[in-house]
């Protein structure tokens, strides 16, 4: 008896442990279950990941993207062309109907840019300045003599329009002395930088009433160099990540100064162009808008499709090749106001064109594509010269798929100078009033990166995109594995309740027998 009872403690001991390894092994089964649904979910049916990627992008005080963003180490580069006029004299004297330009350069200038007066607001936005200073890096621009029209002169006259006869008599006076020119011969480099202009000395004091000129000689570019009298807020990202890089604010304001006297057009909308928002660059047909402090409006691009910059896959967009053409159907607000107020006095310039001179101290300025690409055909047909080719002369960026940053591509505008005639003022000659002369064209791009943010942002994309291929794919390998060694437990259990329940079955049987024999004997 106590033999038996030695054996029967161990089977139940044995049976103990079995049961309780059992246990152990269904819990992890479950766990690992649970956890490849949590991952499943967090990789599948959120943006947790991404965000914790793009959480390294957000601005703060003492952050690893502060010195990034104060000293962007992305420099891009300015290859800028200049229209030289060849025939000028010829043109002069009748012996040409039209004006003939050459282009020249590029003439090759490297960006540096500071972000500086940083402040940071509790709303999650900070404020700066931006301060540029360019590196010369080639062409001939010192040695060059281009001949372009007298900005100056043109702007002075296209004021007098307005003027009543005693000041426009004046001002004639002035410019008669001053033995004025429709063109000048100049070297490249002081007609993007600054050179001497009486004009300019005599009408800055008078322009500075309205709007503050930074600059000392005047000069296509000369705005550009320098530190901004601009105060630029954007969202840091730290409260909201969908406006991360958004212009909230430019001088205090979220509307530009009544340029254009229209609520849709003066509104402040997009990034400064180096970085963009998640969730508006990754759908199949996404827009982004970038907001142009110079033009004071904004320019939208669309997705055209995906390209490779630096050996890294990209997302590309590219501007429409009618960005710059305003009509009543169709960005009606950008269109200049004749008589203020009035939205049915605009005046919408020649197609291709935009008119800018409401954001550039009232001279006579617009923007357009390089050699007039995608402008109606009456521009090129008045200067001879232009040959669009949308290869060289459209405009597209490359974005990091993963970081929406500016990883590539190329800006191309080009500026023009409209010929306003005022009635009874000469010093014009043959041109025509409402004529647009070319001035130059710039193509902003970057060709470098240093090595080791090519390296950050290779990760960014293959590593990540790893990452998150394998979790994804884990977490339903996960679900899938755990959930069958599941199964395949609850019907071993089920087939061993079957079995135990069949023996005492069988064992009930038997001893009802064995009773049964026993009773009989009796």
């Amino acid at each position: 008896m106590t033999r038996r009872l030695t054996i029967t403690e161990k089977s139940s001991s044995g049976m103990r442990r079995e049961f309780l390894s059992r246990k152990c092994v269904t819990a992890f089964i479950i766990s690992m279950t649970v956890f490849s649904f949590i991952l499943f979910i967090i990789f599948w049916c959120t943006n947790l990941f991404q965000n914790a990627i793009l959480s390294s992008l957000i601005v703060r005080n003492n952050s690893p993207a502060i010195e990034w963003f104060t000293r962007p180490p992305i420099r891009a580069v300015y290859r800028v062309h200049i229209f030289n006029y060849t025939n000028v004299d010829d043109f002069e004297e009748g012996k040409a109907k039209k004006l003939k330009i050459q282009e020249t350069g590029p003439y090759i200038y490297r960006e540096t840019l500071t972000r500086i007066n940083q402040v940071f607001h509790p709303n999650g936005s900070v404020s700066f300045q931006e301060k540029r200073s360019f590196q010369w890096e080639g062409g001939s621009p010192d040695d060059e003599i281009v001949v372009v029209p007298n900005i100056p002169l043109l702007a002075a006259i296209s004021v007098m329009r307005d003027l009543n006869f005693v000041a426009q008599l004046a001002i004639t006076g002035i410019l008669t002395t001053l033995q004025s020119e429709p063109f000048v011969a100049i070297p490249a480099r002081g007609f993007l930088w600054g050179y001497d202009a009486d004009i300019f000395d005599l009408a800055k004091p008078f322009i500075s009433w309205q709007e503050n000129i930074s600059f000392d000689k005047f000069g296509v570019l000369a705005h550009k160099s320098g530190v901004s009298e601009n105060i630029i807020t954007i969202h840091t990202g730290s409260d909201d990540m969908s406006k991360l890089g958004m212009i909230q604010l430019v001088n205090g304001k979220n509307k530009s100064k009544q340029e254009w006297n229209d609520e849709k057009c003066d509104r402040i909308h997009g990034t400064e162009g180096y970085m963009f928002p998640p969730g508006t660059f990754d759908r199949p047909n996404a827009s982004i808008d970038i907001y142009s402090v110079d033009m004071c409006r904004t320019l939208r691009l669309h997705k055209e499709g995906t390209g490779t910059s630096f050996g890294i896959p990209t997302l590309r967009f590219k501007l429409s090749p009618d960005v710059f053409t305003s009509s009543p159907s169709k960005d009606y607000c950008y269109c200049p106001e004749m008589s203020p107020g009035s939205q049915s006095t605009r005046q919408c310039p020649t197609a291709g064109l935009f008119n800018s001179s409401a954001c550039n101290f009232n001279l006579p300025f617009l923007a357009s594509f390089p050699h007039f690409f995608a402008g109606d055909k009456i521009l090129r047909d008045k200067i001879d010269g232009l040959n669009p080719r949308a290869e060289l002369h459209e405009s597209c960026i490359e974005i990091h798929p993963r970081l929406g940053v500016l990883i590539g591509g190329y800006s191309r505008i080009q500026m023009n100078v409209e010929v306003r005639k005022a009635i009874g003022v000469p010093f014009l000659g043959s041109l025509d009033d409402g004529q647009i002369l070319p001035l130059i064209w710039i193509e902003i791009g970057v060709d470098s990166i240093p090595e080791s943010l090519v390296s950050v942002f290779k990760h960014a994309y293959f590593t990540a995109e790893a990452t998150e291929i394998g979790m994804q794919w884990g977490s339903v390998m996960g679900i899938i594995l755990s959930t069958c060694s599941l199964l395949h437990i609850m019907r071993k259990q089920q087939e061993e309740r079957h079995a135990a329940l069949t023996r005492n079955e069988s064992e009930m049987s038997q001893n009802k027998l064995l009773q049964e024999s026993e009773s009989s004997n009796v």
